[in-house]
Formats: C-alpha cells, structure tokens, sequence
C-alpha cells in the first residue's frame, strides 16, 4: 500500500502545471458525472394516485398512505396525491379493498357488512346514499366532468295514496377547465339517472353545472316532453345548429380581428317552421279571346189589332172595341259570344324553416369608442345578413354591441395548470438531455483516461527492458572504460536510488530535513 501511494506520489510530482489542471478537471468532471448518473438510476417516478380532492379526502388518502409506508407527494395545492408510479394500481386497489374510495361518499360497500337493529329509515337512507354514490362515480367518468353531486328524491310508498309518485333528481357538475358538455352528453346523463332509479321519468331529471348554468334546459328529453312532438323536436334542434353556426362565424370573425378571447356573440334566431301553400291567379282583360260564339235569328207573324204600349189602356182588360185588325210580321235577331279572359296562376309553397328575425348580441373585452361600436355593429350586420322591414311580414333584425371587462379567472386557471404541465415536461425533457450529456461525457473521460494509460505503457515499454537477475550485477562490469573517480560516483548514485526505492519515507524524509536546514 504504501509503495502504490509511493509510486503515485512520484508520478504526481512528474506532472507540470498544466497536467496537474488538466487532470483535476478530468477527475471533478469524472465524479460529477458519476454523481448524477447514480442520483438519476436512483430517481423515483411518481403518478397521480388521485386527483381533484378537496382537503378532506386528500387527508384519509395521505393517512392510509403513512400506514402503508409508502413515500407520497402532493400537488395541485394538495388536490392531487403522488406515489410511485409502479405502486400506483397496487394502491388502488388496496385502498378499494379497505373502503378507502375518495369522493366524499360511500357506494354499495356499505352494505357488506350487515348492522343489527336497522331501522327501515335508517336503511332507507343508507340505500339512497349509496346509489348516490355510485351515480356520482359513473358520471365522473366522462372526460369533462371534474367532480359531481347527485340528489335523489324517493317518494316514500304508502298504502293510502292510489297513484304512485314520481322521482325527481338533481346533478350539479364541475366542468374540467375549457371543459364544455355537447347537448348528446347531457342527454345521456339525463337517461343514465333516470334508468338507474325506480320511477324516475327522464324530464324530472335537472342537471346544471357550477357556475349555475341549466344544462337539461338544452335538452329534450321524454317519450314527449312538455307535450313536444317529435317533429317540434326536430325544430328545435335545427334552431340550436342554425344558432351555433352563426355564433361561431361571428365569434371566428371577431377574434381575428380583436384578439383570441376578446369577444363572446351570441345569436337568437326565430324561424317560422309553418308549411304555407299560395296559389295567386291574376286575370287579364286586354288579351280576350271568343270562346264560343252563338247567333240566333227568329221570325213569325201574328194576327190581332196593334198593341200599344206597354203598361197602356190596350193593355188592360177591356171591353172589345172597334178597331183595326190584320196580320203582321216579326223577327229576332241575337249574337251570344263567351270570352276567354286571359290569366296567370301562380303556386307558391313556403318550406319550413323560414327566418323571421336574428337578434345578435356581442360582447367586446375593451373599451370602444363609438367609431370602433359602429364598425363593429357593421360588420356582424354584414356577416348575419341583417334585415329591418317595416312591413310585419318581413325581418326585423336586431344587433347589440357592448363592451365590458371579461372575467378571465378560469381561463386564467387553466393557462396556468397547462403552463406548468409544459414546465414538467420541459424539465424533464432536460433532465433526459443532462443525463444522456453527462453519460457521454463520462464515456468520453474514461476513454481518454484508458487512452492515456495504454499510451503511457506503450510508452514505458519502449524504453525500459526489464531483466530478471539472480544477483545484482556489479556497475563496473558494464563500465571498464571509465576512471576510478566516475565509477565510483556512480556507484554511489546507485547506492541511493535503490535505497530510495527501498525505503521512500526515510529519503523522503532525509531530503525534507536537508532543505530544512539549507
């Protein structure tokens, strides 16, 4: 041990300045690179075991989680757990297995384990709790759903009432941030409600979300809800498309021109969905045509005294008289023509769908001067093609410009959950790219290193020949052509080196005392 530290003492002192740096930097870079890469292989991953708790649920999780000896971070402002990610489903399970379910409620589970002395009441309650419960779970599954709460109500059967009561529920939601349920997923909430309770129609079922918005409202539901038909139901939905469309050309129209985020539009369209038939004949008395043609000529004679007036004496019952009589002639001449008079028969068929009027309001993130309110009055008017008639039976349009300071905490929110979720990859995107860095610089150094050292030995081999003797070799043999006084210095200049390599320390030492005393 002490010739190895010996020897590298000597080879130490052999190096310059400059080696002595450059070697320093090589060994600091060789350990830091060995540091990080033994902390990386030791590095833990950890995964969400459960997200979006409020603090309640979060401390049971973190408790059975101390039980368990299991290593554990928080985040999300302690609303979400972190463990290891290889232990992730093996936790779940165990703390399924031991009731530990988060979500504020307990399902199904509750009746594993029977309790004596139940009242009906209490087991009543118990029955509604859970089924609570396990509505909630379901819904919570949907990809834009955060969390939820389900109210039932049950009406309690009675032998005095004939006629059977029917259920009604409530659903609050909280929508994941930019998070926004289509009309088809309310709908399919309504209907998984209604099918899981006895007795509950589908329109007694009300869902709204957390900022106090009617979502069941968007939605017909029913065999024939709020006596709509089928066809009225068909109108309704064209409306919404119509309505959506026209929003979304507006609010795309908008944003260019005034930033993503700074204008809201929003349309209501009344159209007339009534089928009418009118069926308009116009006649033209200039274009006559004879349709027919009939001419009638008659002669007779009669004999008798002359007739006199009409409504005369001669007329009238009297008394003959003398007069004069013979016998006369008549004849009767007529022309009968029936016109075609000319006309235009015009058929017209409105289709259901028309548009009666457009009422568009929208709502500017800025304040607007007046130019800048009427531009952009102008511009929606153009784009909804805006019609105002004073006649009734045309459209009388409607537009509103506002502008009024947004609230932007959940977009805010949002932006800020996304911004940090880069950052994590982004950190561990470089962390990846230190590691592989520091990996390649260690190969690179221990490459370099067992360059050097074969170079070295190469090196020392050349130009040292090693020689097993039995006995050392007397100096003068080798050197007959010398004096005396060269031989003898040499003598001497061996006797040392072999007892500097014999014994390092003391000549060490020797040599420390000698400089100490010069």
């Amino acid at each position: 041990m002490n010739s190895l530290l010996a020897s590298i003492s000597r080879w130490w002192g052999s190096l310059t300045g400059s080696q002595k740096s450059i070697y320093i930097v090589m060994a600091g870079a060789v350990i830091a690179a060995v540091f990080f890469f033994v902390q990386w292989m030791g590095r833990v991953n950890y995964a969400p075991l459960f997200t979006q708790l409020d603090p309640r649920e979060a401390s049971g999780v973190v408790e059975k989680l101390k039980e368990l000896n299991v290593k554990y971070q928080l985040a999300d402002q302690g609303g979400t757990v972190l463990v290891p990610e290889e232990k992730v489903y093996e936790l779940r399970m165990q703390m399924v297995g031991s009731g530990m379910l988060v979500g504020g409620g307990v399902g199904f589970e509750i009746f594993d384990q029977s309790k004596l002395g139940m009242t009906d009441f209490e087991r009543r309650m118990d029955y509604l709790r859970a089924l609570q419960e396990e509505l909630r779970r379901t819904i919570v599954q949907v990809e834009e759903v955060e969390q939820a709460r389900v109210h039932l109500v049950l009406p309690e059967p009675s032998v005095f009432i004939q006629e059977d009561r029917p259920a009604s529920a409530s659903v609050t939601l909280k929508l994941s941030p930019l998070g926004r349920l289509n009309p088809e997923q309310v709908k399919a909430i309504v209907y998984l409600v209604a099918s899981a309770v006895e007795n509950l129609p589908p329109e007694n079922v009300k869902v709204i979300d957390t900022r106090g918005n009617i979502l069941s409202d968007t939605v017909a539901v029913g065999d024939n809800p709020a006596g709509l038909t089928q066809q009225r139901l068909a109108q309704q939905e064209m409306k919404r498309t119509f309505e959506r469309d026209m929003e979304r050309r507006i609010q795309g129209m908008l944003e260019r021109i005034l930033g993503q985020g700074k204008a809201v539009a929003m349309v209501s369209a009344d159209l007339d969905f009534d089928q009418r038939e009118i069926t308009r004949i116009e006649y033209n008395d200039e274009n006559r045509a004879v349709r027919t043609e009939s001419v009638r000529d008659e002669q007779g004679s009669s004999t008798g005294g002359t007739l006199g007036p009409v409504g005369s004496d001669s007329n009238m019952v009297s008394y003959p008289a003398q007069g004069t009589q013979g016998q006369s002639n008549w004849s009767k001449t007529g022309n009968d023509r029936v016109y075609e008079v000319g006309q235009t028969q015009e058929r017209i068929v409105y289709a259901p769908g028309r548009l009666k009027s457009l009422s568009t309001a929208v709502t500017v993130d800025s304040v607007l001067d007046v130019e800048a309110e009427k531009r952009i009055r102008d511009m929606v008017a153009a784009a909804t093609g805006y019609q105002y008639s004073d006649d009734p039976s045309g459209r009388r349009d409607q537009i509103t410009v506002m502008s009024m300071a947004f609230d932007n905490t959940q977009v805010a929110e949002a932006k800020k959950e996304m911004e940090a979720l880069a950052e994590a990859r982004r950190k561990e995107e470089r962390l990846r790219r230190y590691v592989a860095w520091g990996l390649q610089g260690l190969a690179t150094i221990l490459g370099f290193i067992l360059l050097m050292i074969i170079i070295r030995r190469i090196g020392s081999s050349r130009s040292t020949v090693s020689v097993t003797l039995d006995e050392p070799i007397p100096v003068t043999e080798y050197m007959p052509s010398l004096p005396p006084e060269e031989v003898h210095r040499r003598e001497k200049q061996e006797k040392i080196k072999e007892m500097a390599r014999q014994k390092p320390e003391e000549v060490a030492q020797l040599v420390k005392t000698w400089m100490a005393e010069d």
